[in-house]
């Protein structure tokens, strides 16, 4: 049978205070594909952090395995200003863990003043895959959109679990876009490209 390749449940949620957005459609708002809205328009089916909120989303079953280019895939509602390349950023640090106590943390630089793009963040890249895009794969990491992420890069083989951690106050050096019920990183859905079975 094949694996499942998306997030299977919601193992901790600490978000900001005062923020609401999609946490009445928890758990399945941030599980199964992405619900993207392409470069103009930041998809809406997402669970906002807050800023400085986290997340952590544990795969059942099937895991994240180290293969060939990137592992997983991150999907945020970024969505392309003007006539781009910059996007309207609220990024996150992304973390593993293959136990769920012990994570190893991509490093994320928020510039400090909104300078685009925050390097090795989550929640820079628009998201392509969806239902009005079926001929997407959603675990296509050249397709797809959203933020790829390697295994290797932190030493690890495989993991279970995805923390996220919103850095957008950090990145823009003020609190001007964590206020409001839909605040800070706004997650989609989390894709793992090379999904097995594991015991």
């Amino acid at each position: 049978m094949e694996s499942d390749p998306f997030a299977d449940c919601v193992a901790r949620f600490e978000p900001a205070a005062g923020v609401s957005f999609g946490h009445d459609a928890l758990p399945d708002v941030v599980l199964g594909p992405p619900v993207g809205g392409g470069a103009a328009g930041g998809g809406m089916d997402v669970a906002s952090l807050g800023c400085g909120g986290r997340i952590v989303l544990a795969f059942d079953g099937e895991g994240i395995v180290d293969g060939p280019g990137p592992d997983f895939i991150v999907f945020e509602n970024p969505f392309v200003i003007g006539e781009g390349p910059e996007t309207f950023t609220e990024p996150g640090e992304v973390a593993v863990s293959a136990d769920g106590r012990t994570f190893h943390t991509f490093p994320c630089t928020p510039s400090g003043d909104g300078t685009f793009p925050p390097e090795g963040c989550a929640g820079v890249t628009p998201v392509f895959a969806g239902p009005d895009a079926p001929q997407i794969d959603p675990t296509d990491p050249t397709a797809a959109g959203g933020d790829a992420f390697d295994l290797a890069d932190v030493g690890l083989s495989s993991a279970r679990y995805v923390r996220i951690v919103d850095r957008t106050a950090e990145h823009y050096g003020d609190e001007t876009w964590c206020g409001g019920a839909a605040g800070g990183f706004d997650l989609d859905a989390i894709a793992s490209v090379h999904a097995t079975e594991q015991p």
